[in-house]
């Protein structure tokens, strides 16, 4: 997969995190921000870098939901695609954002890539990848 997209992870479990930041850094022209949880996230995203995708996990320690960073997301970049990740076995797809993308975790690097490439597909502004 060729292109030029920055995506934010955002998970409060640093493994995961790493995990996922590393196989989108091997993918070809993929440049990830990192967040660890959900304030770290709002920092990136009240930022002025581009960021074309969201990649957050569900939960999230502290008060805000990654669904509520989802949100906020859509609210400050009304272009930004969103997958929603998480190992909750009671979450379900209509639990997520309307146009979110909704990923089980443990997840390949493939069905991850296949997730971004529907999420931005989702959101007319985005050029197919």
């Amino acid at each position: 997969m060729s292109t030029n997209k920055t995506i934010l992870v955002v998970d409060d479990d640093a493994l995961v995190l790493e995990s996922i930041v590393l196989l989108l850094s091997a993918a070809d022209g993929f440049e990830t921000i990192s967040a660890r949880g959900s304030t770290d996230a709002a920092g990136h995203l009240h930022g002025p870098r581009s960021i074309d995708v969201i990649v957050a996990d569900i939960v999230l320690a502290g008060p805000i939901s990654g669904l509520d960073v989802c949100r906020k997301a859509i609210e400050q970049r009304p272009s930004i695609a969103v997958v929603v990740i998480t190992a909750d076995t009671e979450a379900h797809r209509t639990d997520i954002v309307e146009r979110g993308v909704f990923l089980r975790k443990p997840f390949g690097a493939e069905t991850l890539l296949a997730a971004i490439r529907q999420s931005m597909e989702q959101v007319p502004e985005h050029d197919a990848l």
